[in-house]
Order: C-alpha cells, then structure tokens, then sequence
C-alpha cells in the first residue's frame, strides 16, 4: 500500500508541470486573446502616425522567428497617446507570413507618412492596436499546447487520483496469488475495451493537435514553390485515420457495451484447460462466426533512456473458434483450450512479466465484434466443470485451417511421394505495403538529395528504401518446387522463371521433418504466430519445405499431411525459433 501511494505521488509530480503549461496557455493567453478579440470590435478607431516602424528578426539554433514592432502617436477625446502595441497576442514567432506582411505596410506608411488605422480602447484610451484580427493559425498553434500538456498533465492528475489500485489485500492471496488483483477477485473477468475506447480517443486527439497546424503551414510553403513540405502532409493524414480508428472503436462500444467473460475453471488452468462463457446483445444467427485466439505473452521494457519501449513476444498460442447457442440475451459464446504443462503464470504488471490474453472476433453485418481479456492464469490443472468441446476441433477452426493451408501449400500427391509449389506473387498484400514502405522512403531519400539536405540522411532513406524493394521484388517474383519421395528431398527455385538454385539430398541423410516458429505477425494488440515446415538433415541443416503457416494448429495439420503423403517422419513437439 505504502509503495502504491509513493507511485502515486510521483506520478502527480510528473504530471503537474504538463497541467501547468496548459492552464498557463490557456488562462494567460488563449482566453485573455479570444476576451480581448470580442471587445476589440467595440472600440472606436482614429488615425495615428508612425514614428517608428521595423521587422525585428530573433535567430535560434533551429529557426528564425518575426516579430513587427511599431511606435505611434494617435489623438483621442483631444488627448494626444503614444503606443506600440502592434497586434492582440504579441511577441515573435513564424507561424504564417502574418510578422513580415504587416511590417511591410507599416514600414510603407511610415516612408509615405501615411496615417493607419488604430482602434482605440474607450476604457483606457492609452491602449489602442493597429491590427485587432485574431491570428487563427497561431490560436491554433497554441490551443495544440493547451490540449496536447492538458491531456497528459490533467488527464494523468485525474487518473492518479480518481482510480482504484488494482491491487488489494487478500487473506488468501499467499496461496491464491489471482486474488490479490481486484479485477481477478471473481470469475467474471471485464473486457479491456473501455480502456482501449479512451486510449484511442486520447491518441487520435493528441496527434491531431500535433499535426494540426500542418494544415495551415502546407498550403503557404506549397505557394512558394516548397514542394517537399507535401511528404509533411502524411502525418495529419495519419490524424484522420486515427480519429476513424477512434470512431470505429466507440460504434463497436455503443453496439456491444462491456462485456464480461465467466471462466470456467476459474483461475485458467496451466496442465488442465482454460474455458468460459460470454454472453453478447447479438442475435442468434447459426451463420456468424467467433474465431478466437489465447495467447501466452511476455511483456517486457527494451532499450535505454529515451529509446526505452515496450514491446511483446509469444510464448504460447491456441487459435479456436468459440461454440454460439442462443440465450436469453441473444447469443451464448461457449469455448474451451487444453493448455500445457510448462508455462509462465499470469504475473502483475512490471518491466518483465508474463500475461494471457484471449481476443474474441466476429465479422458481423454494421461493426464488427473485437474484444480482449486479460485472464487469470495458474498452474492448478483445473478441468472445466462442463464438457466444453475443444475450440480447436470446431467445425469452422478446421475448415479454416484447411483454407490458410491450401493458400500457401499447393500440394499434391506423387509417386512415392509428394511435391509442394510455391508460385509467384504469393502472399502479395503484404509485400506489395513493405514495396509501398520502401518506394515512400526511396522517394523521400531522393528528395533529400535534391533538396540540399544532408547527403548522409538522403543516402540512408534512400538506401532503405531500394533494400525494401529489392527484397520485395525478389519474394514477389521467385518461386519454389519441392518433391518428398522416397528418393530423397529436391528443391529448385527460380526467379521469373529462371533457375537460381536447387538442391538434392538423398533420403538416408533426411532426418524428419519438424516445425519452426518463423515469426510472430502483429495487428494492434493481437498476434498470429507463422511457422514454416522444416527438412532436418544428418548434418544439422534445416531445409525450407513450407512456410507462412499462420497459427500453430495449421502448421501441425500441414505438417501431419505432409509427413503422411510422403513417408517421412514427422516431429511436432520441436517447434523451434529460427
């Protein structure tokens, strides 16, 4: 308790000098301009006479801002005033041409001894302004300081103080170490969607404000023929897809509410099964699916100082699909998976820890279904009090996993054995967004090269970004013949038809055939560990025979019927890293 209270205090300590720039911005500049603005077209305007008029320029490291300075005489109600006060929000900045355009007409009107325009406060006449327009663009600029330092500073102030430590104090915790988490203390476990609807909304916000004066800078570098500014426009663009994102996520809130998952047996059971119910305002339709994934995940902080992040790995993964019945309510998700001996408990949040994750889909008619679970997991080798049936032995998981593998696997029978195709342009989506990723950087780089920014910077862009390519265009046009016979092991590859490369290995030096985690593919939160199919030789070498097999179900159902076709002996529990 001591230790969640000093966490607590520094986090209020941190915060407070982010609420503190904003409600600065916004108490002595931002109200006082916009009160000033409203009053300002009230007042009374009269001529004043310039003495001095100038463009002071004020040079930093990084930039140069503008500030145009003014002194006048003007005469009001018979008094005679001095001011200098030019515009309503003063000092030197260069957002916009506002600075330098006003200066050059006042600097005019000096040399011609032309008179301008003042507007004359009537309350105090020794305060007048020679332009009383509110700068929208540097209003702009400066509400991005009241609402980015706001939601960080406030936004971590009221979270700091309004919520509950998650954990709690148990008689029982020693033994049953899931009691000591609050939202752990029962069966029914809360989906973590409310907490995802306000980080969306926060992100979206906080980028937009970053990016948003971008709107007003793009258009004025355009005009001057800056053209590279455009490459810039990518990140408000960014903001407008996350703001969907953000309004995504709250029509799939309004659509669904917060969902609560009933474990059945609760805690999950490390050695014994992990199943439950979730009950959704969804009518019953026998046609709608609920694909599932259960994931074992170490979480942990990578990195130094400020290249200090998180980041996520996949022990474990189970992918299912959950049983739907009707209900009062209007659908009944029932799911079970056997999860084995050997893995990592469910740990609290630290640097290092381990957590389980269930994600529930559905692609449904209007918003789709996407929720996830933090689960309570332990080694009790619990069954569930009910004869749930297997979600990886579901109707829809096999025909699924038939699919995935006759979208990678063109396999067919031979004599005495099997052979496998991999033709061109397989898996082309993906490939075709990381040639995207490349061409953007490689245009950038060149543009840099041009622009006379530095020649190192120009060289890795752009030399990224033809890597990109290059690989790209190498996996979209090779393809890849293998024949499992009992002969022996045959692989030819070629690159737009041409042979590049083959290899032959007799069958007494074909050990058997295993399984290795490739990597895992990551979309948001969720992950889909791919595996590829493995020759091992007498001589320690691993010969490709499959690959891309998404989920690690498929690949030991690819793995089984190869092995099956071609007589070779096959090995599932060696599911190593490459």
């Amino acid at each position: 308790m001591v230790k969640n209270l000093k966490s607590n205090w520094i986090m209020v300590l941190f915060a407070l000098p982010f609420a503190g720039v904003s409600l600065g911005f916004l108490f002595l500049s931002i109200l006082p301009s916009l009160s000033e603005w409203q009053s300002m077209k009230s007042w009374p305007q009269t001529d004043a006479y310039l003495l001095h008029a100038s463009l002071d320029e004020h040079r930093g490291d990084d930039s140069t801002t503008y500030e145009a300075q003014a002194r006048y005489r003007y005469e009001f109600n018979g008094n005679a005033y001095e001011g200098e006060r030019v515009a309503i929000m003063g000092g030197a900045d260069n957002i916009g041409d506002f600075q330098q355009n006003l200066s050059r007409e006042l600097i005019r009107a000096q040399r011609a001894q032309r008179p301008v325009t003042a507007w004359v406060n009537p309350d105090d006449p020794a305060d007048a302004v020679l332009n009383r327009e509110m700068r929208w663009e540097l209003f702009g600029f400066k509400m991005i300081f009241v609402v980015v330092f706001g939601i960080v500073g406030i936004g971590l102030l009221c979270w700091t103080l309004l919520s509950k430590s998650s954990v709690m104090d148990h008689p029982e915790s020693a033994t049953k170490p899931w009691l000591a988490r609050r939202e752990w203390a029962q069966a029914r476990i809360a989906c973590s969607a409310r907490g995802g609807l306000w980080f969306a909304w926060i992100f979206a916000v906080l980028w937009n404000a970053i990016s948003s004066f971008l709107w007003f800078v793009i258009p004025a570098e355009v005009a001057k023929g800056n053209y590279m500014i455009l490459i810039a426009a990518l990140f408000p663009l960014v903001g407008l897809g996350l703001l969907w994102w953000a309004v995504s996520a709250t029509l799939e809130w309004r659509r669904f509410g917060q969902l609560y998952l009933d474990l059945d047996p609760y805690p999950g059971a490390i050695g014994g099964q992990l199943g439950g119910t979730l009950e959704l305002s969804l009518p019953y339709d026998r046609t709608h699916a609920f694909p599932l994934s259960l994931s074992c995940i170490h979480s942990y902080m990578s990195g130094s100082g400020k290249d200090r992040s998180r980041k996520e790995s996949i022990k474990w993964q189970a992918q299912g699909y959950a049983y739907a019945e009707s209900s009062a309510k209007g659908t009944r998700l029932n799911f079970c998976f056997d999860v084995p001996e050997g893995l990592p408990s469910s740990e609290v949040p630290a640097d290092s820890y381990y957590l389980w994750r269930l994600v529930v889909k559905a692609d449904l008619p209007g918003v789709d279904l996407h929720r996830q679970f933090e689960l309570p997991v332990f080694p009790t080798a619990e069954q569930s009090r009910y004869q749930r049936q297997d979600s990886t032995a579901h109707p829809q998981a096999l025909e699924h996993r038939d699919a995935l593998i006759e979208s990678v696997l063109d396999l067919r029978q031979v004599n005495g054995g099997v052979e496998l195709y991999y033709p061109m342009w397989r898996n082309a989506g993906m490939k075709l967004g990381w040639m995207v990723f490349g061409l953007i950087f490689g245009g950038a780089g060149i543009g840099m090269w041009y622009a006379d920014a530095p020649r190192f910077m120009a060289i890795i862009f752009a030399g990224i970004g033809f890597l990109a390519c290059v690989f790209c265009l190498y996996g979209l046009l090779n393809s890849l013949r293998i024949r499992l016979d009992q002969q022996g092991l045959w692989t030819q590859r070629r690159l737009m038809g041409v042979i590049i490369h083959k290899q032959h290995y007799p069958r007494a030096q074909i050990k058997h055939l295993q399984l290795h985690k490739s990597y895992s593919a990551q979309s948001g939160s969720e992950y889909t560990e791919v595996f590829s199919l493995k020759a091992l030789t007498a001589d320690g070498k691993k010969i490709t025979v499959g690959e891309s097999l998404k989920g690690r179900a498929t690949a030991v159902q690819a793995l089984e019927a190869v092995s099956m076709l071609s007589g070779y002996a096959a090995v599932t529990d060696e599911m190593k890293s490459m």
